[in-house]
């Protein structure tokens, strides 16, 4: 064995704390606290967001420059070889030489089990923090799989691919100004919403944002591509809800009560949440203001559908009881807002 044995507390079934073992020189100090502390913030907030998360075991392949390292996986994986010790008590890491890209920050499944797909801080050119929140993103993904996602979105009938870069290549119509005038005007009034102080004036602005969504999918169906509006409320419930939980946990870990881990604090370069609260995140519902405007591509459904949440949890705030239900999204759910109101 070379190198110090480096000990990593990862959360599995959410209740247990257990002690990994790193055997490999080249995961360093630093890696260990970083992955570390994005379990903990998961295992701390996570399910003050959304019920049953903070138990959810979630998978993390992480990437460095030359080695990734599968860590939590539930059984032994072709080509990798165990550098810690595996058992009851232990959560299984493995290696293999790096395969894939070093920018990945993404979730799909390897081998079958649906995992955190992620580069290391370095290689993503991200402090500490922000890394962890990014992560935080792509394990409410794995979530949103162990919740049927998958089966779900293949029920509108968008994709006769396995391959999740598909979601890249869809021939969404950026360039058409009246589309992206669309999401802007439900971007604007979303904004409204969740920035409301006053109850009536919410529930008005919602109204505005289901007529203007109305709209736009009458828009979108008259197109060639029937499926622009199938594939705008997938990525608006997928990877705008996504932004939206992302943004509850910058939220969360920003606030005084939060504690971050020892060695996490310890690493140099660390300013703290509240700092990366103040200066980024904090003003991501702006971004929900300008949909449309902000982003001409596929981040207008981060935009878009984060605005969605944001105002439902102003206006209707049992909508998450209802996201995960089989053919329920975005806009179903602020139309049940709407007229629970009426």
């Amino acid at each position: 064995m070379t190198g110090h044995i480096l000990v990593l507390f990862l959360l599995v079934g959410g209740v247990l704390t257990r002690t990994v073992a790193f055997t490999q020189a080249g995961l360093t100090a630093r890696d260990v606290a970083v992955v570390d502390e994005l379990y903990h913030l998961w295992l701390v907030e996570a399910g003050r967001i959304w019920t049953g998360a903070s138990e959810t075991k979630v998978p993390v392949l992480y990437i460095k420059s030359k080695t990734e390292y599968a860590i939590g996986f539930p059984e032994k994986m072709k080509g990798f070889v165990p550098v810690s010790t595996p058992g009851e008590q232990h959560l299984s890491v493995q290696a293999r030489p790096r395969m894939l890209a070093t920018d990945l920050s993404a979730s799909f499944p390897i081998d079958g089990v649906p995992a955190v797909v992620i580069a290391s801080p370095e290689l993503l050119k991200k402090s500490p923090e922000d890394w962890v929140l990014v992560a935080a993103h792509e394990m409410f993904h794995v979530f949103q799989a162990t919740k049927g996602s998958y089966a779900k979105t293949a029920t509108l009938k968008i994709s006769s691919s396995d391959n999740p870069s598909w979601q890249l290549t869809f021939p969404f119509p950026y360039a058409n100004a009246d589309v992206m005038r669309l999401i802007h005007l439900q971007g604007y009034t979303l904004w409204l919403t969740a920035t409301s102080k006053d109850d009536g004036e919410a529930q008005y602005n919602l109204g505005t944002t289901l007529e203007a969504a109305q709209v736009y999918r009458a828009f979108l169906d008259r197109m060639a591509q029937t499926t622009d509006y199938s594939y705008s409320e997938f990525q608006e419930w997928n990877e705008g809800v996504a932004a939206y939980t992302q943004y509850r946990l910058a939220e969360a870990a920003a606030q005084n009560s939060y504690v971050p881990t020892a060695a996490f604090r310890a690493l140099p370069g660390f300013q703290g949440y509240p700092v990366l609260w103040s200066r980024t995140y904090q003003n991501w519902p702006y971004l929900v203001k300008h949909a449309g405007r902000a982003a001409r591509n596929r981040n207008a459904f981060y935009h878009l559908g984060m605005g969605k949440a944001l105002a439902l949890d102003k206006v209707y705030p049992a909508w998450k009881m209802q996201y995960f239900a089989a053919g329920v999204w975005l806009d179903d759910l602020v139309k049940a807002a709407v007229e629970q109101n009426r």
